[in-house]
């Protein structure tokens, strides 16, 4: 075979350098060492000869590798190319065989997710999801687009079909069976609104969002949370067309925490002051007869409150200079209460006498 010049070469180096080194050993070390030593110096001779130069090592021609491709254990693309696969799947779509369309749909875009095509197949399979009501994995699959497809639809569409799943979501009945009719299971379309305002906050949707997401928490009771998302709205979005029921629902919140703690003082001046701020912006709404009665029906339970601590000084501890104080504030903060009559006349008696003048 013959050797390029460069082989050649790198063969006389390997040889000259051996040279030496078997000269010194030579010398140095017994017979049966110099003849290893030998056995060894021929094949690296041989092993430098067989040595490729660089410039042929890059020499080599390239070849394209086709793009890394995704897996599925139990889902298979039934074409070799993402545009065959395409092509596949609307024959099968015109066939009308919507669910095995959307299968491969699927696997297009799992084995081929970097393909042209990819995008495409999986808001197929997400709106195929979406007309079967398939509530969760259409979510999820519209969340997909936005979160790796960004740009390739228009955005507001796919939160507002979100937006509509979810919203779908807090009214569904689950349970139902037979004669039974079920029940609604809002806090399943929580984690549902809470992703639509984290991916899209500045959205024309996020008010309602927002609203929405404050309304699930309402109806399953959390009226801390749904508080906190009300007031989102009133805060981020006052202009909004969900500002009033925002405001509104904020309000009926506090006056539910305070009626489940009706002696907590601190609960009904929160909630009195959120029918207050209502009031004050909203002055035409329809609800303002019912916000002013529960307004007045918390200062009742105030006013109560108030009175109730002022006997508790009066009557259990018998410590007349605090009960006189309770007393005198209830009459300052409460003065048409029905408790007034009976407070000023204790006011009366707890009073101490003042002196005659001297002369």
């Amino acid at each position: 075979m013959r050797t390029t010049y460069a082989a050649q070469m790198a063969r006389a180096s390997v040889l000259t350098r051996w040279g030496r080194l078997r000269n010194v050993a030579r010398m140095l070390q017994p017979a049966f060492i110099r003849r290893g030593l030998g056995r060894l110096g021929l094949l690296l001779v041989w092993g430098a000869a067989m040595l490729p130069h660089p410039a042929q090592a890059a020499a080599k021609p390239y070849v394209e590798k086709a793009p890394k491709r995704g897996f599925h254990l139990f889902l298979h693309a039934k074409q070799k190319t993402p545009t065959a696969q395409w092509d596949y799947v609307q024959d099968l779509a015109r066939a009308g065989k919507a669910k095995a369309a959307a299968k491969q749909a699927l696997a297009l875009r799992i084995y081929w997710p970097n393909a042209p095509e990819a995008p495409q197949a999986q808001m197929f399979y997400a709106r195929h999801l979406d007309r079967r009501q398939n509530i969760q994995d259409a979510f999820d699959a519209y969340q997909h687009l936005v979160d790796h497809y960004p740009g390739r639809f228009e955005f507001d569409e796919l939160i507002s079909r979100q937006m509509q799943l979810a919203k779908t979501l807090m009214t569904l009945k689950k349970g139902h069976f037979l004669f039974i009719p079920g029940f609604a299971a809002p806090e399943r379309a929580i984690p549902l609104f809470e992703k639509i305002v984290a991916t899209a906050p500045e959205s024309p949707l996020a008010a309602e969002a927002f609203y929405c997401l404050g309304v699930a928490n309402e109806r399953t009771y959390e009226y801390e949370k749904a508080i906190d998302a009300y007031f989102t709205v009133l805060n981020r979005f006052p202009e909004s067309a969900f500002a009033e029921d925002a405001a509104y629902s904020q309000a009926q919140c506090h006056i539910k925490l305070a009626q489940e703690s009706p002696n907590d003082n601190r609960a009904l001046e929160t909630a009195s002051a959120a029918c207050t701020l209502f009031l004050q912006r909203f002055p035409d709404s329809a609800r303002r007869t019912e916000i002013i009665a529960s307004q007045a029906r918390l200062q009742r339970l105030q006013a109560d409150n108030a009175y109730a601590r002022a006997r508790y000084y009066d009557r259990i501890l018998h410590k007349p200079e605090a009960a006189l104080i309770a007393y005198r504030h209830f009459l300052a903060l409460y003065p048409q209460a029905e408790q007034a009559a009976e407070a000023k006349q204790r006011v009366a008696q707890l009073t101490p006498a003042t002196p005659p003048p001297e002369n």
